[in-house]
C-alpha cells in the first residue's frame, strides 16, 4: 500500500492537430466552464453579513480579554456592554413603533373615486 507515492498520470496531448480543436475553441470551453461554475456557487450576502458579525463578536471578546486580562473579566464587560444596550433600546423601539402607529392611525385611507396616478 503506497500512499504517499504519486499515481502514475499518461501523459496528455494538447496539440490541437490531434484533438480537432483550435486554441480559441478550448479558450471559449474554459471560459463557459468558469461561468457556469460561478453560477452554480451564487454567494449569499445575509450569510456574509452574519459571518462578519460573528467575526467582529469574536474579535471584540479577544480583545476584551487581552485588555481586562482574562476571559471571564472581559466577557463580564461584555455582558454588562449587552444588558445596558438592551435596557436602553426597548423604550426607544417602543417609541419608534408607537410613533410609526399613530402616523398610520391619523392617516385618512384613500378614496377609491380618486384616479390613480
Amino acid at each position: 500500500m503506497n500512499l504517499f507515492r504519486r499515481k502514475a498520470v499518461d501523459h496528455v496531448d494538447h496539440n490541437p492537430q490531434t484533438h480537432g480543436h483550435s486554441e480559441a475553441d478550448l479558450r471559449a470551453a474554459y471560459e463557459r466552464g468558469r461561468k457556469e461554475e460561478r453560477a452554480r456557487h451564487k454567494r449569499s450576502p445575509f450569510l456574509a453579513m452574519g459571518l462578519v458579525a460573528v467575526a467582529l463578536i469574536g474579535g471584540t471578546s479577544l480583545v476584551l480579554a487581552a485588555k481586562e486580562g482574562s476571559f471571564r473579566d472581559g466577557g463580564a464587560l461584555m455582558d454588562a456592554g449587552v444588558s445596558t444596550a438592551a435596557r436602553e433600546a426597548v423604550p426607544t423601539l417602543k417609541k419608534g413603533a408607537e410613533a410609526v402607529q399613530d402616523s398610520l392611525s391619523t392617516d385618512e385611507p384613500a378614496s377609491s373615486n380618486q384616479p390613480a396616478g
